[in-house]
């Protein structure tokens, strides 16, 4: 089976996972990646400077990214 690496990027910066983990193929290792990412969220939205929360999915060939961002917008209606 494939190995994968998850990368987290969140407020408090970037950690690079050190584990690698076995998935049968790209498609089940994005969908743990969608796990990690829900339970990120879990811990809060994203914040301020970066807004995002993010799992790299890396293994070997590619990185692939699963994110969730946070935009605010101030509406004016006249």
């Amino acid at each position: 089976m494939p190995l994968f690496y998850f990368n987290l990027i969140d407020h408090e910066g970037f950690s690079r996972g050190e584990e690698a983990y076995a998935f049968t193929d790209v498609a089940a290792a994005l969908a743990e990646a969608e796990i990690v990412l829900a339970e990120m969220a879990l811990d809060g939205l994203p914040r301020e400077p970066d807004s995002r929360i993010e799992v790299e999915v890396l293994d070997g060939d590619r990185v692939l990214v699963a994110k969730v961002s946070l935009e605010l917008r101030r509406q004016v209606f006249t």
